[in-house]
């Protein structure tokens, strides 16, 4: 079960750090040894703060992140998420679409000393880049989506 120090560090990391884009207390809610995995250009510390800086926050500026679930034991802590915003600026050699995008996430945290050391972060990257058009939508997910709205 995770402690109440842990929730607050968990809902800082989400808060903070990914949703306001807010990185003056980062070095307070990451270790200096920091790691991400899962995102296979980002890896330590600095060069994810980079990229939530620039890649996201110039494209997604209103980035938000709703946690659905948030669970633990010992060292670490799984969130399940959906992550929003309206893409405003270039991704990833995508020019803003002006579209409204949300995908879920997966996240594992690994906590030590009352930081975050290591985070593992996956997402359901079809979905978001076909709402970013950039890929186009599957025949039966186009006749999901005409059924759902008869």
């Amino acid at each position: 079960m995770l402690s109440d120090a842990e929730k607050r560090l968990v809902d800082r990391y989400f808060d903070e750090i990914l949703t306001d884009g807010d990185f003056g207390d980062s070095d307070k809610i990451l270790a200096p040894d920091f790691t991400i995995s899962g995102l296979e250009t980002l890896r330590d510390r600095e060069q994810f703060l980079e990229v939530q800086s620039t890649v996201l926050r110039e494209a997604f500026p209103d980035l938000t992140f709703d946690l659905h679930d948030v669970f633990g034991d010992e060292n670490k802590v799984a969130v399940r998420a959906t992550m929003r915003g309206m893409h405003q600026g270039e991704y990833l050699g995508i020019a803003p679409t002006s579209n409204q995008v949300a995908v879920e996430t997966i996240t594992i945290l690994r906590l030590s000393g009352e930081r975050i050391v290591e985070v593992w972060s996956e997402m359901d990257s079809l979905t978001w880049f076909q709402q970013l058009g950039a890929i186009p939508q599957m025949d039966w997910q186009t006749e999901r989506q005409s059924t759902a709205r008869e």
